[in-house]
């Protein structure tokens, strides 16, 4: 019995295909779709920190004593600053709700304005004089018209500050003494510029003590301690 004889001896093999890039094959630059990418030079390795010295250090910059703005021009007469005293302060407490009886006095850069009300005097001046100053940084403001602080006015409403003084005189005496005897620093609360002045100017001729403020911004605490107490780190008013 005879076999079928082969069609061909032959074996059909499938043709190759290209084998695909992937993102391995793309970073490593086999992608046949894009041209290699160019060498990159080696760095040069950087210097040893310890070989290059020391960073300079900068100098910090000296910005100097903060003074208060002097203008070259003339004086407006005294007659005027109350002017424009009077009318602030009428026009501000007015917008309030108030019906103050308002007086000005004017001297050189200064103006001092005294307001009596009848009624809710603790709006307008606050428990410890704190809307107060709030007014009158509003009134210095506008009397200045926003041209600087060369004129000051200060508030008075019904012997508000004149009370304030008073009280602040009396504290210092008395802190004054405190600290003396306990041989160490004691400190009022949180007090403005103002307020501080009256207890430094007090104290200032009792050799037996030393004031200096402690904080930062405008609102500080102050200190009173014995003279001979040694030196810490204070802070200027």
């Amino acid at each position: 019995m005879t076999s079928e004889p082969a069609e061909s001896g032959a074996v059909a093999v499938a043709p190759e295909r290209a084998p695909m890039a992937g993102p391995r094959d793309e970073e490593a630059g086999m992608n046949p779709g894009r041209p290699p990418r160019e060498a990159r030079e080696p760095r040069e390795p950087r210097e040893p920190r310890e070989s290059r010295g020391p960073r300079e250090s900068r100098e910090p910059r000296d910005r100097g004593p903060r003074e208060r703005p002097r203008s070259d021009a003339p004086l407006i007469p005294a007659a005027e600053l109350e002017a424009r005293g009077l009318k602030a302060t009428e026009d501000l407490l007015k917008a309030m709700g108030f019906n103050p009886k308002v007086s000005a006095k004017a001297e050189g850069e200064n103006v001092d304005v005294t307001v009596e009300v009848s009624e809710n005097e603790d709006l307008l001046t606050g428990r410890k004089g704190e809307v107060r100053q709030a007014l009158q940084h509003l009134l210095n403001l506008t009397v200045n018209r926003g041209e600087g602080t060369r004129y000051h006015l200060q508030l008075e409403i019904n012997d508000f500050w004149q009370r304030r003084e008073e009280e602040l005189v009396a504290l210092a005496r008395s802190m004054a003494d405190d600290a003396v005897a306990r041989g160490g620093e004691v400190m009022t609360e949180y007090l403005n510029a103002q307020e501080r002045r009256i207890i430094h100017v007090t104290l200032r001729e009792d050799p037996r003590v030393t004031t200096y403020a402690i904080g930062d911004g405008l609102i500080k605490k102050l200190a009173v301690a014995p003279a001979d107490q040694p030196e810490a780190v204070r802070e200027g008013d």
